[in-house]
């Protein structure tokens, strides 16, 4: 039994060529490279070599350009001399010399579950505030309530 995993390098190697992804590898294992927490906010953009590197040989001393979340340059450039080990690492070569950072959204679309309050924490909040008499009172500790116990994981100091 074959893997479609051989069928589709062959096919796509043309098409990533043309727009600087000279390896499709980087991007369909860019989270097994990266790792979770640095592939989280960026994203391989292009890949190019220097006009030096010929096609028949094995490219070397290219520059990896990553599309990374705003706020979150600074933490991948520190991170740059390990993503450029574990890159070399991955190809087995010395297929990386620089990394450039573009600041900008990233193409992806992050997969975010809609913030939706639990059952619990209402039903005990609904009993504890049922010894409060004012209906003021109670209906603003109950916005209270819900606001805090809701999770919210839009900002990036969450994490």
């Amino acid at each position: 039994m074959e893997t479609l995993d051989k069928h589709f390098r062959a096919i796509s190697k043309a098409a990533f060529s043309r727009y600087g992804h000279a390896y499709g590898e980087i991007l369909t294992h860019w989270r097994e490279i990266a790792g979770e927490s640095v592939a989280a906010w960026c994203e391989p953009d292009k890949l190019s070599w220097p006009k030096t590197a010929t096609e028949d040989a094995q490219k070397s001393g290219g520059t990896l350009v990553l599309r990374v979340a705003p706020g979150r340059a600074l933490d991948i450039q520190y991170e740059t001399p390990h993503l450029i080990d574990r890159v070399n690492r991955f190809f087995g070569y010395g297929a990386i010399a620089a990394i450039k950072i573009r600041q900008t959204q990233l193409s992806r679309a992050k997969s975010r579950k809609p913030d939706t309050p639990d059952a619990s924490p209402s039903v005990e909040l609904t009993a504890k505030l049922a010894a409060v008499a004012d209906d003021k009172l109670k209906q603003a500790l109950a916005r209270l309530g819900h606001g805090a116990l809701a999770v919210k994981s839009g900002s990036p100091q969450v994490k």
